[in-house]
């Protein structure tokens, strides 16, 4: 039987790596206040005015996953064309309304998602 060589389309997938097959990218996104500390999300969970559906409402990630711990971590799938760490962490800090060097909210590129 003939071998076929693949010449188009996307290169071989690699266990242990994030993966996109559009324009998605996934950042790791820790809310804290002004002291460097976690702001607990489960401390307001379930409520309209809470502080998750807060970030969720300003960000609309297409995907998003909250820890269940005071850790103040989101795990969110946003458009990778529209937004960076960079950007993404200006929005995060002005949405709990403090000024860009005081409020210490990080956002990063994700690595890796876990899902428990």
């Amino acid at each position: 039987m003939a071998g076929i060589t693949k010449v188009h389309g996307f290169a071989a997938n690699v266990v242990g790596t994030i993966i996109t097959t559009n324009a998605h990218k996934a950042f790791l996104i820790t809310v804290k206040d002004d002291s460097n500390t976690a702001i607990d999300l489960t401390a307001t969970d379930g409520t309209v005015n809470g502080n998750l559906n807060k970030l969720v409402d300003a960000l609309s990630p297409a995907m998003f996953f909250a820890t269940n711990s005071n850790a103040g971590t989101v795990s969110v799938i946003m458009d990778g064309t529209a937004n960076t760490a960079e950007s993404l962490q200006a929005r995060v800090r002005a949405i709990f309304e403090a000024t860009t060097g005081a409020n210490d909210s990080t956002v990063v590129d994700g690595a890796s998602v876990t899902v428990a």
